[in-house]
């Protein structure tokens, strides 16, 4: 049966008030509308009557000449049952009718006409239904008088019965209404349907109608942000199981709807054990594209940016904002760390900035200019006016702040950003000059090591990683002047360049790099040009800049 569950009844008064425009009309045990109700005094000489209740009489008397078989003039042949009806009737209540009957077709003149593909109890409802606009639909018939109302056009009661499909979803039923509703074309319902199962995804995915779902409609589901999982290996243990269910049919497709499994998001140890070691996985080269951007993310972290690097809502990980210290109005610098999860719309506890091992809290070093960057799901900080050769990094695991290995050269005022699976710390101001030094940092061996120097001694300046390069951009070479220098390196070469200067001399300045751009926003001097939004802001793209 399509249908599972507690057996219940519906009437289409229960039905049509939901989908159609108004209620249905009163019963003829009602009293007559009274005459003042009728009519409506345009001036002395005429009146508007509008008798809304004949409406109703009529339906009454077909009805009655249909049960009493008077002036009937065509007989519906449904299995071995006959059903006397009026031509006119059916053809006012249904496109398919009116299309037999009105057109030059040969039932146009058959008095006996034999109707395939209902059964006789159905096409009965809906003759009443035709009659008497009122019909009983149960979880045992919804499907053969969807099947049919659909088949005759009677659009109110397909209708009527895709919202009471609706309202009895439940994770047995779902896929096969979810099959009916595409079977019909009714587009409504199956979106219904779908999203049905995006939310209840882990109640529905072991079940076997589920790996009979069409590779179009999987292929939705999963694309969903909205998909309620818990975790990722979950859409790949779905999609690997759907795919051996028809193995010799489905391999082929493989690539198609791994497309939409979030890869990069799986545990490492996982994706190496259970993804890239599984034979189907390993004889579809097709694939191969979609586990190397995975390899990549685990790699450099959110240096990989794609649809299978973005959380879906409901999963346990979710991006999140981290404001990191900071200074009051009244220039009292702050230790918090506050942490803000938008999709959760909610603030997230997260340790204080570090402490070294021999300061009590009330001595604690002010974070003052220091550096900060994410890395996988880990954030990196170092230097700072007091803090010159500290470098700390969160866990947020544990949720605390450890201490790695110090830098060779204190700075603040400098930036940081990753390349490559690994942290630059990039120029900056010792305390007496600008310099042009960089180091990066191997997080698996927790050392530090130099790099090719800057071209141009800044500090104050915007930095960020792009297409496999680094951009220092603008910055201060010294304590009044800034600079318009765009300097690129490239780690392949270890080998610094200059670029296209930007349109302004600034400092003080930010930098993100976005699709095929890099922005550039900031400039505590205001030499920026301010855009439409009242922010200054500077764009580089295919070596030059243009103005925001």
């Amino acid at each position: 049966m399509l249908m599972a569950g507690q057996r219940g009844t519906w009437t289409m008064g229960d039905v049509v008030e939901k989908s159609l425009e108004g209620p249905l009309a009163p019963s003829t045990d009602e009293p007559s509308q009274k005459k003042g109700d009728l009519v409506e005094i345009l001036n002395g000489d005429k009146v508007k009557f509008d008798d809304t209740g004949l409406s109703l009489i009529l339906q009454n008397g077909l009805d009655t000449l249909r049960v009493e078989n008077a002036l009937t003039d065509v007989i519906l042949c449904v299995d071995i049952q006959e059903f006397s009806c009026h031509r006119v009737v059916l053809a006012a209540a249904s496109n398919y009718f009116r299309a037999m009957f009105c057109n030059d077709l040969k039932e146009k003149y058959e008095k006996r006409i034999i109707i395939k593909g209902v059964d006789a109890e159905t096409m009965h409802t809906l003759l009443d239904y035709t009659y008497t606009s009122k019909a009983l639909i149960t979880k045992q018939n919804v499907q053969r008088v969807l099947e049919a109302a659909n088949l005759f056009q009677f659009l109110r009661m397909v209708d009527a019965c895709a919202s009471f499909l609706t309202e009895a979803l439940n994770p047995e039923n779902c896929v096969g209404i979810l099959r009916l509703a595409d079977t019909h074309s009714l587009d409504s319902l199956k979106k219904q349907v779908q999203n049905y199962i995006i939310q209840n995804f882990v109640q529905i995915l072991n079940s076997e109608e589920f790996l009979e779902l069409p590779v179009d409609t999987l292929y939705h589901i999963l694309k969903s942000d909205d998909l309620y999982v818990t975790e990722e290996a979950q859409v790949f243990e779905t999609v690997m199981s759907w795919v051996r269910h028809k193995q010799s049919e489905r391999l082929c497709l493989l690539p198609y709807v791994l497309e939409n499994v979030r890869l990069p998001l799986l545990d490492p140890w996982y994706f190496v054990e259970m993804v890239e070691a599984d034979p189907l996985i390993r004889q579809c080269p097709e694939v191969f594209p979609l586990l190397q951007e995975a390899r990549m993310y685990h790699l450099s972290g959110n240096e990989i940016i794609s649809e299978r690097t973005k959380p879906r809502m409901h999963e346990f990980q979710s991006e999140v904002f981290m404001i990191i210290g900071g200074c009051t109005k009244d220039e009292r610098f702050v230790a918090e760390v506050t942490c803000l999860d938008p999709l959760r719309r909610s603030r997230l506890e997260v340790a204080k900035l570090p402490m070294t091992e021999h300061e009590l809290e009330s001595e604690n070093k002010k974070w003052v200019e220091f550096a900060c960057v994410t890395l996988k799901n880990e954030v990196y900080i170092s230097g700072g006016k007091e803090t010159q050769h500290d470098v700390w990094k969160y866990n947020s695991s544990i949720n605390k702040w450890i201490q790695i290995e110090y830098l060779n050269i204190g700075r603040w005022r400098h930036k940081m950003v990753v390349l490559g699976g690994k942290v630059y710390v990039i120029g900056g101001f010792d305390g007496l000059q600008r310099i042009n030094n960089v180091e990066t940092y191997d997080p698996f061996h927790n050392c530090w090591s130099e790099a090719a120097p800057l071209l141009v001694h800044v500090s104050s300046f915007a930095a960020t990683s792009h297409k496999k390069k680094l951009y220092v951009i603008g910055g201060g070479p010294n304590g009044k002047l800034a600079t318009d220098k765009t300097q690129c390196y490239d780690p392949s070469t270890n080998k610094w360049s200059l670029k296209s200067s930007m349109p302004v001399e600034a400092k003080c300045i930010n930098a993100v790099s976005f699709r095929d751009r890099i922005y550039v926003v900031g400039d505590i001097q205001s030499r920026l040009t301010a855009g439409p939004s009242g922010r200054a802001g500077s764009c580089y793209r295919n070596e030059a800049y243009c103005k925001h």
